[in-house]
């Protein structure tokens, strides 16, 4: 009877009169068509403990985990929320996938999950395999690679250096001791700093990393670089001579702005040149304006790096699935396109 009972709902759901679904059912279904689960569950299969062979309640699967994190992500929900979000809305019940008569995973399931990944320092992997599910799809085209970097403020205040030398001594895991203050444009900041390397066409971002707000820019410049790339842009946080030359060895072209020094400007060739790079290099900013105004990114609200790390991870990871649909679906547009 509650599967008949729950058939009659879906079928209620997808012949309402809303002509356009909502976010919370639309999004789901984007990530569901073009994640290969089975790939990732191989990647946390590490965190298997079941193999001890002790009774019990029966383990919520990694692939359930794996969806709930990006239901997280995607929609800026904490673990409490998520639960909630999981008991009201049959759009995240189908994409999670328990079945009708089991119970709802509450909100600690996703919590451990998240630290046993950090722990094990799996969302390398789990980036990597996702980005090449979207290269074998072709949409990765290596005609170059955008990098840029963005403050992400801490949800924690800055710590005085007595208040540090405390937290040394006697840490507290309520207390951020890893965020860093920085300043840019005379403004003061504390918090990260997010970095990214872009494929020029696509938009996707094919490197990331996560660092103290205080590490300069140019410091993961060769963390973002992928190697196979023809081209490099980059603003003037960028720019230094080995690189330049490293490149045109390898050649690559370098597309990083040119920066003055003191006594000596930018010639008007410099300038010119400058300007014709920055309509490449400005579109590195839209991954990061996605985040912001898509998937709320806006504040590290976690007590240290590593757990902030791993929301940075998801959303880059959330964003490249969410670009890929788009991209998927405007090739389907395009004339002589499957």
């Amino acid at each position: 009877m509650e599967t008949e009972q729950m058939t009659l709902m879906d079928a209620i759901v997808r012949n309402s009169r809303r002509k356009k679904a909502s976010r919370a059912v639309r999004t789901p279904g984007e990530i569901e068509k073009l994640v290969d689960w089975d790939e990732l569950v191989k990647v946390v299969e590490v965190l298997d403990k079941t193999k001890s062979g002790k009774g019990g309640r029966p383990p919520i699967s990694f692939k359930k985990k794996l969806k709930m994190l990006f239901l997280q992500s995607t929609f800026n929900l904490s673990d409490e929320e998520l639960e909630d979000s999981l008991i009201d809305r049959l759009s995240f019940q189908q994409f999670v996938g328990p079945g009708y008569d089991e119970e709802i995973p509450d909100f600690t399931t996703v919590w451990h999950f998240k630290e046993a990944l950090v722990k094990h320092g799996l969302m390398d992997k789990i980036f990597a395999s996702i980005d090449g599910q979207i290269e074998r799809r072709g949409l990765i085209l290596k005609k170059g690679t955008m990098v840029d970097a963005v403050i992400l403020p801490s949800g924690n205040r800055p710590l005085s250096g007595k208040k540090r030398g405390e937290l040394e001594k006697e840490p507290s895991s309520r207390i951020d001791t890893e965020a860093r203050s920085t300043k840019k444009n005379g403004k003061k900041h504390f918090g990260y700093k997010g970095h990214i390397g872009v494929d020029v066409e696509s938009k996707i971002i094919r490197k990331r990393a996560f660092t103290p707000a205080n590490e300069h820019d140019r410091s993961e410049f060769e963390n973002l670089i992928s190697g196979d790339e023809k081209s490099v842009w980059g603003d003037k946080a960028y720019p230094k001579d080995a690189e330049k030359r490293a490149a045109r060895e390898l050649g690559i072209y370098y597309g990083v702005l040119d920066k003055g020094r003191r006594g000596r400007k930018l010639s008007n060739r410099q300038q010119k040149r400058n300007r014709q790079r920055s309509k490449v290099r400005a579109a590195v900013e839209h991954p990061f304006a996605f985040m912001k105004k898509k998937l709320k990114v806006s504040t590290m609200a976690a007590k240290n790096k590593l757990r902030n790390a791993l929301r940075f991870d998801m959303s880059c990871i959330v964003y490249n699935v969410l670009r890929t649909s788009f991209l998927i679906k405007r090739n389907a547009r395009l004339p002589n396109c499957a």
